[in-house]
Formats: C-alpha cells, structure tokens, sequence
C-alpha cells in the first residue's frame, strides 16, 4: 500500500469538501497541525471533537482526527480548561485535527445531499442560496416519511402538525442537517415547503410552526448530521487507511 501522510489526507477531504464552500465565519480546515508528513494508518472520525471522542481516538491509535464540527466555535481568549485538556492530548500524541463544517453539509454527496437521497427526493435543489439544505418533492405520504426517519435518524422524531398533510401522497419537502429549526428558519421554509426535516427545535419553535401549519420532523442535531457522516467515511477508507468512527 501506497504511504499516506496527514496532509494527503486533508488534500483528499478538500477534494471531496472544499473549504472556500463554507459559510463565510465558519471555522473549518485544520484546527491542530501536528506532524502533516507523518504516516497516517488509521483515521478517526467523530461528529464531535469532545473530551471523550480524543480519549477514545488515543486509545483506538487513531493518527489522523476528523470531525465534522470545529474544536473552537466561538473566539477564546485563554486556553484553558476542557480546551487545554484536549490540545494537551493531541499536541502530546501529535495528532492533527481536521474539521469540515459548513462545507461538508453543502457540498455535492454531503450531509445534506444523504438526507435528500435517504427520503428520495426528486428535482433536488439548495434550500438556501448559500447551498445549505436540501429542497425536493416526495412522491409518498407523510408516514412514509415517518418510517424512514425512524429507520435511519431517529428512533422517536418529534412531530408537529402531522395532520396538515397525512392525507397527501406527494410533498413539498425541505431537509437541513443538524440545527436548522430555529424560528428564523421555520419561517422561511414554510413559505417553500410543506414539511420540514431537521434538528434542535425549541419551544417557540414549535409554537411558530404550529402557527404557520409546516410540518415539522425534529430527527435531532445529532441524527441528521450523523447519517450522512457514515456516507462520508466510506469515502475516507477508499483511502487505503482504516478509518474508525469514535461517537456514532
């Protein structure tokens, strides 16, 4: 087998999620540098770089960390705390961390095209002009729908206004990984659409869609991001590496 090096496997993450796709402000790309011409033999992906997700990526031998959300989302002023522990970690085992975010959810075969090929959507367009989200028709019925998130997102979804649109056999349908239920976004997407998959509602949430009449699929942050994340690492291991999920 041909020898692989932490910065091959960046170049073949940008390959397939290239960074300039993500939303402007988003942290993406390398988050811990590391040793970049070091031999990578296994690859670790996670949904989060969490405390346990770099103890377990030490204990597995991990050489080469990815995930799908960024190690700092916010700016920091000192290192310290949970955020010391885990760069102490990786700095002391000389793993590189790599993130691809926003990028990832809007590129073509991301986490957002997964979903709309996992519900079969068809005539399939960017929800949102920054390429975010998935907008398509499904030819099926909302318990359909319902059997296939349970299937594959979430055991328990919650569901609002389900009876808006049970007796319909084809559906205006929108999905969004991750958080997309905000009250800014439910507004939006009623306007387009006739139900809504996506994750984190809140209670205010739930009361504006109720108000608007959007059905609304709450499969969960985790969930539906996580779905297409497995796409993601088959990807990886054409590689030639192992690759090892560590949250999912």
């Amino acid at each position: 087998m041909e020898r692989v090096v932490a910065r091959d496997v960046i170049t073949y993450i940008e390959k397939f999620a290239p960074p300039t796709l993500a939303i402007e402000g988003d942290n993406t790309g390398l988050q811990v540098e590391g040793d970049l011409e070091k031999s990578v033999e296994k690859i670790g992906v996670a949904l989060d770089p969490s405390l346990k997700v770099i103890e377990r990526a030490v204990k597995e031998g991990v050489d080469f960390l990815f995930t799908h959300h960024p190690l700092l989302k916010d700016s920091i002023r000192t290192f310290d705390g949970i955020i010391y522990e885990k760069l102490k970690i990786l700095a002391s085992r000389d793993i590189p961390l790599y993130s691809a975010h926003t990028n990832l959810d809007i590129c073509e075969g991301g986490l957002n095209d997964a979903l709309a090929e996992l519900y079969n959507l068809k005539d399939v367009k960017p929800l949102y002009e920054n390429g975010l989200g998935r907008l398509g028709i499904y030819h099926g019925s909302l318990k359909e729908i319902l059997k296939t998130t349970e299937k594959y997102i979430c055991k328990n979804p919650t569901v609002i206004n389900r009876e808006v649109v049970e007796d319909r056999d084809t559906l205006k349908v929108a999905v969004l990984s991750g958080y997309g239920l905000s009250q800014k976004n439910i507004e939006y997407v009623s306007k387009v659409a006739e139900v809504y998959i996506s994750g984190d509602l809140t209670h205010h949430s739930k009361i504006l869609a109720e108000d608007l009449k959007l059905s609304v699929i709450d499969g969960g942050h985790y969930g539906t991001e996580v779905y297409g994340l497995r796409h993601f690492l088959k990807y990886l291991e054409e590689l030639g590496v192992e690759v090892v999920s560590l949250d999912f």
